[in-house]
């Protein structure tokens, strides 16, 4: 487990969905510059709709770095037990590094054809750091291409605004969708360990339960609100979690755009102004269908130890404030959440 700057464990998330891609012919879909050190900088940005009204958008950025990870993966044929090797690579060398069972920890993508030794065509599948996988992507991935896409859910504070972006692992071309067809079923799921702060009904939207908690990143700690649709599921929450609980929850990314109506009580000759009709913003909501009771932890995210942790993230803060950044380009801990074996649909 990577360590934290404040000791308690990552309370991680993932997601998985299938869609159409969009937004590729946008400006942000692929931004190649350099940063105001002098470092080379691309970030990946593109929706996957998922249904006929339903768009997810995901993304990613990646810098050079003086060194990549290789990982290998064994298993001992007497315990059954597995292990893991790594192997610390210069930048310079990893597209050409070539060990017998190592890959790249990085992003599994898939977005070109090519053909096995049967002439079968498949994917040409290449593990890449994210910075190499968002030109292989800018490159081969166009409009109407249908993908399966899967990665880590994070969460952030911008201008005092929770942020949960969609940060894709793996990148797939998968078989062509089409939403009217038969016996299709969208995908657009996740999973997340939380902690557990409190559930109430929604005011809003009848018969439907907020669920407040925390999430623990890297080197913040963040609130969150899950939704519940259930009543039974969440008289289960109500009955069994008390605050300060971790739990594992798996459930449906839920995605709307809403267009307000803009009211104007002048009357006008002829069709109505289409320009007074304002698009809000897509609201996107994680709704909870089910949760692992084995999962409950009631001691590693106890109230004092959280609030221990958040003084801790903001002693830290009020230093960096005071003194300064030794390194403003630093993105934080590598990630290893890819480094196992991943045999997924389209991979």
């Amino acid at each position: 487990m990577a360590k934290t700057i404040h000791n308690l464990p990552e309370t991680k998330g993932q997601f998985q969905t299938r869609g159409i891609v969009t937004g590729t012919k946008k400006d942000k879909f692929y931004v190649d510059k350099l940063t105001k050190t002098e470092k080379p900088f691309r970030s990946i940005n593109f929706g996957i709709q998922f249904d006929k009204d339903a768009t997810l958008y995901a993304g990613f950025n990646g810098m050079e770095q003086d060194s990549v990870y290789f990982f290998k993966t064994t298993k001992d044929e007497k315990t059954g037990k597995k292990s893991t090797e790594t192997k610390k690579v210069a930048w310079k060398d990893r597209l050409t590094f070539s060990q017998d069972g190592f890959k790249l920890i990085g992003v599994n993508v898939g977005v070109q054809k090519t053909h096995d030794s049967t002439g079968k065509e498949i994917n040409d599948k290449k593990s890449l750091t994210q910075y190499d996988a968002c030109k292989e992507i800018a490159d081969n991935l166009t409009d109407e291409h249908s993908v399966f896409v899967k990665g880590n859910i994070q969460y952030s504070t911008y201008n005092k605004k929770h942020q949960t972006k969609f940060e894709p692992s793996q990148i797939s071309l998968c078989k062509d969708l089409d939403f009217d067809a038969e016996g299709f079923t969208s995908m657009a799921d996740f999973q997340q360990v939380i902690v557990f702060t409190g559930i109430e009904k929604d005011t809003k939207v009848a018969d439907r339960f907020i669920v407040s908690a925390k999430i623990v990143t890297y080197n913040t700690i963040e609130d969150a609100e899950f939704f519940i649709e259930d009543a039974k599921l969440a008289n289960m929450f109500r009955k069994n979690l008390k605050p300060y609980t971790g739990i594992k929850v798996w459930g449906k990314i839920k995605v709307s755009q809403q267009t307000e109506q803009v009211v104007n009580e002048d009357e006008c000759w002829g069709e109505e102004n289409e320009m007074t009709k304002v698009s809000a913003p897509t609201l996107r909501e994680l709704v909870i269908t089910g949760a692992d009771p084995k999962s409950i932890e009631k001691e590693v995210y106890a109230q004092n130890k959280i609030e221990e942790a958040i003084a801790s993230i903001n002693a830290s803060k009020q230093a960096e404030k005071d003194f300064g950044s030794s390194d403003d380009d630093d993105w934080g801990s590598t990630d290893t959440s890819n480094s196992g074996d991943d045999d997924s649909e389209a991979w």
